[in-house]
């Protein structure tokens, strides 16, 4: 079915109430696997979930919270049964995973940013970028045009670099771009804005892709909907547990990043974002 990403710093698994040891499961429980980047977002979206305030019926996850690439890397190799994934990458594992209508990342002023640390662009320079197979790299490649140096880094360890480098260049997604500016970093283009300029249509970034031999597909567009509508009504409490996964923990930053990267689109992608998304991966696909 038609329809990056967003990094963040890695963390190890954490125990929240979803979480069941084997000898805690009812005897008919299917055990489901769901990866998840730590980012505010995508915490707040499954704040419900793994919290343990929604139904889950005969369902028993265990969470992995990984950086998108690797996340990316995941899907591809077919590991996860529930899978946050750059849209860019969902040409490489689109034969075995299908993708929710909900719980994703799509927008518009929400894309990745090409920084550097002083001077000017210049495409002959190496630029970090986090990740092969995210969408970040899919709008660089959109920006350029043209063949250009890469190297491809985890976002925390791209970001550090980018700061501590003088003349360095790097595409920057998710919170820091409501921090680069302090970090004296310089704004070369909005990757995200230059990709609506051209096409005219929202920035597809991430989405739930979930595994197609499981036969979870409805229940978890259910549990998606419902751990969303749980996190909008429970804010506090929901904006609490994104505060124990973020990286920047400026209260200001985390709640500017859920109220940009989560929105109606991450409740149900509608037409409009269909149709944004249905582009993307056809323009995906030419590159």
């Amino acid at each position: 079915m038609p329809f990056s990403s967003l990094p963040c710093l890695k963390l190890p698994q954490t125990d929240h109430k979803v979480f069941k040891k084997d000898s805690e499961l009812m005897p008919n429980t299917h055990k489901i696997t769901l990866g998840i980047s730590p980012c505010p977002n995508d915490i707040y979206i499954f704040s419900g979930l793994l919290l343990g305030e929604v139904p889950t019926c005969d369902l028993a996850f265990t969470t992995r919270f990984e950086d998108i690439e690797t996340l990316n890397l995941l899907a591809q190799q077919g590991q996860i049964d529930v899978v946050k994934i750059s849209y860019a990458n969902y040409v490489h594992c689109a034969a075995h995973y299908e993708l929710l209508p909900r719980g994703g990342a799509l927008g518009r002023g929400v894309g990745p940013l090409l920084l550097s640390n002083g001077g000017e662009w210049s495409p002959d320079r190496e630029i970090l970028v986090p990740g092969e197979y995210t969408t970040a790299n899919f709008l660089l490649d959109y920006y350029v045009q043209q063949p250009v140096r890469k190297r491809f880094l985890p976002f925390d360890t791209l970001y550090a670099e980018l700061c501590a480098v003088p003349g360095s260049q790097g595409v920057v997604i998710h919170e820091k771009r409501f921090t680069f500016a302090a970090d004296g970093l310089t704004l070369l283009q909005d990757l995200g804005s230059h990709w609506e300029q051209k096409t005219g249509y929202a920035i597809p970034l991430g989405a739930i892709a979930v595994r197609r031999e499981s036969g979870i597909y409805e229940a978890i567009d259910a549990i998606a909907a419902q751990s969303l509508q749980w996190a909008k009504t429970h804010h506090e409490a929901a904006f609490a547990l994104c505060r124990q996964y973020a990286q920047d923990l400026t209260e200001g930053v985390v709640q500017a990043h859920i109220g940009l990267y989560v929105n109606d689109y991450s409740e149900h992608l509608g037409a409009e974002g269909t149709a944004a998304v249905d582009y993307f991966l056809d323009q995906q696909r030419k590159f």
